[in-house]
């Protein structure tokens, strides 16, 4: 099974909707997966925004009941700044205490998404698949297993995001394929 889904759903809100989010974390810790990241790319700064509460319900709610019955997502927002660099990457990385997520595009064009298997004896990561989003695009992701973002220079990226952290990606995607959304 490959480590994400694409999914025929429509964001309930735009861009926009980052005027009324709140700076909840900024992420720059490396982890063992990007310790040795070449010269010639640019980590990208990230950030996790907070949604006032009507909009996160009204998202939430949205939702089959079937995936609220398995849990109850988090709904917030993720910004990547536009960098002006040759290569900007989000660098390797795995989600702590997320599972995986249901993630809409706002702004988005052409990133690739690189899943890894990481081999452990070698202390490196091996591609074992990828996808390309585009603003508009819905996707269900696992984010418990190593994966990169090759970025776009000057182009921010924004996706509103459904988070779990007990739900697995197995179980997500199949609740949704029982209720046929994918």
């Amino acid at each position: 099974m490959k480590p994400f889904l694409k999914l025929d759903w429509k964001a309930p809100f735009g861009a926009e909707v980052a005027r009324c989010a709140t700076l909840h974390h900024r992420f720059s810790k490396k982890q063992k997966y990007n310790k040795h990241l070449p010269d010639e790319y640019t980590s990208v700064p990230t950030e996790s925004l907070s949604l006032p509460e009507a909009i996160a319900s009204q998202v939430t709610a949205a939702i089959p009941a079937a995936i609220r019955d398995l849990e109850i997502p988090l709904a917030f927002l993720i910004r990547m700044a536009a960098t002006d660099a040759l290569k900007p990457v989000l660098p390797a990385h795995v989600d702590y205490n997320r599972t995986c997520g249901i993630n809409f595009y706002l702004e988005a064009g052409g990133e690739i998404t690189h899943y890894y298997d990481w081999d452990q004896a070698r202390r490196t990561l091996l591609e074992k698949a990828s996808f390309e989003a585009s603003k508009g695009d819905c996707w269900l992701i696992d984010t418990s297993i190593p994966h990169s973002v090759t970025l776009k220079p000057n182009q921010q990226r924004l996706i509103l995001t459904l988070s779990f952290t007990k739900a697995s990606f197995a179980q997500v995607s199949a609740c949704l394929g029982e209720a046929d959304h994918v």
